[in-house]
């Protein structure tokens, strides 16, 4: 017997794999790839390749004020728990202040920072086609003497990340026409794993949030969303830095169990379901979620400590795919998963 649809988005969660689906086939370079033409439904049956319902959007404060620039990126600072802190915001060319654009926040890893950030995974450049802004925050020295996050690691720094990207996101709305319900994170290694921190402490004001080579150090008191969270998870089988199989003396798990950890959380029922295979590429999802939950995984073949996709090559951390774009698939997932209503 089949089991029931849980939640109202699975029918929409297949035809969204399709468009994923899509967007991979688009970052494959000098051939063609086998693909679908189309998800299969819970049910069984298949899915119209459909883009996702447009959403209401929600205004953010700062709707209606003048704008201070288009098409280019500012160096900012904000005040946050004492500290001086600095980002990185790009405006799309076509801003209108009184219309509300998607905000992604995006979070480089250790050792690196906001303006490299953005060079690497090339967002701000899908940001001007796809009009969206996205902010690159910087993070501050660590007890190893490299800029990092607070994500509970080794070299955690001695603030609190969650409040600081609490007070971007409060600076941000009172001084930017923002859509409420579109606001992203995603990050790098270490600014992955606190991606992963505020999935777990901000979810009713991030969307959705997805992760590239996270560094999922445990959390003292725990991941206790307050909804169900979608998750996109990417990361390589040659990572060694954030092995795959995980670290045990480090306390970082494997990737599998932690994608587990985050269907059990989501309510999912079904899963893992293999719904794609291209090249180096594997993609998993876990359906049957509360809505709006969702878990997608795309496993690498060899992939290193890398952001699949990027045109700058990092050869000490490893292989670096471009079957897939992972700029480009997490904008696919983000675009298909505001808040809720």
């Amino acid at each position: 017997m089949r089991q029931p649809l849980r939640g109202s988005g699975d029918g929409a969660a297949w035809a969204w794999v399709f468009l994923l689906m899509l967007a991979i086939l688009g970052g494959c370079r000098g051939r063609s790839a086998a693909l679908p033409t189309g998800g299969h439904s819970q049910s069984g049956g298949v899915s119209q390749a459909t883009t996702a319902p447009a959403a209401r959007s929600q205004r953010s404060p700062g709707c209606g004020q003048a704008a201070a620039a288009r098409g280019t990126t500012l160096v900012e600072t904000l005040m946050s728990g004492g500290l001086a802190r600095s980002y990185r915001l790009h405006v799309p060319p076509d801003y209108q202040p009184d219309q509300p654009l998607p905000l992604v926040l995006n979070f480089h890893g250790h050792g690196s920072s906001g303006k490299q950030q953005e060079a690497y995974t090339g967002f701000s450049l899908l940001a001007d086609r796809e009009h969206f802004f996205v902010a690159y925050p910087d993070g501050v020295v660590a007890s190893d003497g490299q800029s990092g996050w607070n994500a509970y690691g080794p070299h955690p720094t001695p603030v609190d990340d969650v409040r600081f990207t609490s007070d971007l996101l409060q600076t941000l709305q009172a001084h930017w026409c923002i859509d409420l319900r579109r606001i992203f994170a995603t990050g790098l290694s270490n600014g992955g794993g606190l991606t992963a921190l505020l999935a777990c402490r901000l979810s009713t004001q991030i969307a959705a949030f997805a992760p590239v080579s996270g560094a999922f150090y445990p959390i003292p008191s725990g991941c206790h969303p307050e909804r169900s969270v979608p998750i996109l998870e990417i990361h390589g089988t040659g990572d060694l830095i954030v092995p795959y199989g995980g670290k045990p003396g480090l306390g970082l798990p494997p990737i599998g169990q932690w994608l587990q950890d985050w269907a059990q959380r989501d309510g999912c029922l079904q899963g893992p379901t293999v719904f794609l295979t291209e090249d180096d590429i594997t993609g998993e999802a876990w359906f049957h979620c509360a809505a709006p939950g969702i878990v997608v995984h795309y496993r690498i073949s060899g992939g290193g400590h890398t952001w699949p996709g990027s045109l700058i090559p990092l050869p000490y951390y490893g292989q670096t795919s471009h079957t897939l774009n992972a700029t480009v698939v997490i904008w696919q997932f983000f675009v298909a998963h505001p808040l809720p209503v």
